[in-house]
């Protein structure tokens, strides 16, 4: 069977080339898991479509929420929101077989939009967009005086258009292995061999998943580390010295900073747990274990990944106190809008917060 992308399978080709003894019991299981799995596709699109809307708009709207992190993950939710609009036609609204369109126009609309490399190009631009927002954090907290100097707002855009100049890239091989045919329409073209099928699998598992999760836990592993300590100086120089209000807005700050930290990796972990099981089985696909390609079991590994896009908006407003008071600023004028500004968390001094107190 033609495939290129484990998460590339479509609802109507989940059930094709099962088969079994008794077909109207068949038709029946098949027809109440398809229910099954467009109600979930259904719940991404409501949930990451309002949330990510949400999440953009009350990180914009309110300035006490505005630094060089929020604009990364304004960026991060814009292209999580879109990713999760190109679910509605991709996995709910019906399919129907185009007739063949050869030509300049046919050949790009396969390549560009009918491959999925349009989606994944998002799918891969969140991914990246995450990991970006980490490395910020990781640079601001472990090393502030180098922070300053690289995240600059010049340096910030260039970083945001890295992530799509990237994420497509490394979907170029769409455009490479589909075609539009004048008989059967826009097609998988299939690998040269089976070490191309097993080097593509290792390619994908590497960039997709493995190499962008390492580095988010190994830099979220070390910013705790960095901010626990810290924590550890100021707590023993209060302690020996005295309390005094430098000391206590410092503590303040990097108290602040954890929360953070917290939030995102709890974003990194869910990245994770989301991805993993699609990767995996893609991988053993790949590489020739025997694998059921549109079964239930793959179809319900796509759905996680997908759904990733939409918990981050879930993650921020369970774990972030001030994204929670931010929604009611935006929202409930008649809230106090300086309870944000006094509790918000202060990712734009964070890096001088650290700084000071490494140089003490």
């Amino acid at each position: 069977m033609d495939q290129i992308e484990s998460l590339g399978t479509t609802l109507p080709t989940i059930f094709q080339g099962t088969k079994s003894s008794n077909e109207d019991v068949q038709m029946e299981d098949s027809d109440g898991f398809a229910k099954f799995i467009l109600a979930l596709y259904c719940m991404i699109c409501v949930v990451g479509i309002t949330g990510n809307l949400l999440v953009a708009i009350v990180l914009l709207r309110v300035p006490s929420l505005r630094s060089n992190t929020s604009d990364f993950l304004v960026h991060l939710s814009i292209v999580d929101f879109m990713a999760c609009v190109l679910v509605i036609p991709g996995y709910l609204l019906p399919r129907t077989n185009s007739a063949p369109n050869p030509g300049f126009l046919g050949e790009f609309w396969c390549r560009f939009y009918a491959s999925g490399f349009l989606f994944w190009v998002f799918t891969m631009t969140s991914v990246l967009g995450l990991t970006v927002v980490n490395l910020e954090r990781y640079l601001a907290i472990v090393y502030p005086h180098k922070y300053k100097t690289i995240f600059t707002k010049r340096n910030k855009y260039i970083m945001i258009v890295a992530c799509w100049v990237l994420a497509a890239v490394s979907r170029s091989f769409f455009f490479f292995t589909y075609g539009e045919d004048e008989v059967v329409g826009c097609h998988f073209e299939g690998w040269s061999n089976r070490g191309t099928q097993v080097a593509f699998g290792l390619y994908t598992f590497t960039v997709n998943f493995f190499a962008p999760f390492m580095v988010m836990i190994l830099a979220q592993l070390k910013v705790i580390s960095t901010l626990n300590r810290q924590v550890k100086i100021l707590t023993a120089r209060t302690a020996s010295m005295g309390v005094n209000p430098s000391d206590q807005r410092k503590m303040w700050q990097l108290r602040a900073s954890q929360t953070l930290v917290k939030t995102l990796l709890a974003c990194v972990i869910t990245f994770g747990v989301c991805w993993i099981p699609n990767q995996v089985w893609f991988l053993l696909f790949n590489v020739g274990v025997p694998m059921t390609l549109g079964g239930p079991t793959q179809s319900l590994t796509i759905i996680l990944a997908v759904g990733n896009s939409c918990v981050n908006p879930v993650i921020y407003t369970m774990t972030n106190k001030p994204f929670r008071k931010g929604i009611r600023e935006l929202f409930c004028k008649q809230q106090d809008s300086n309870q944000v500004a006094d509790s918000t968390v202060a990712t734009g001094t964070v890096s001088e917060t650290v700084s000071n107190a490494q140089n003490q």
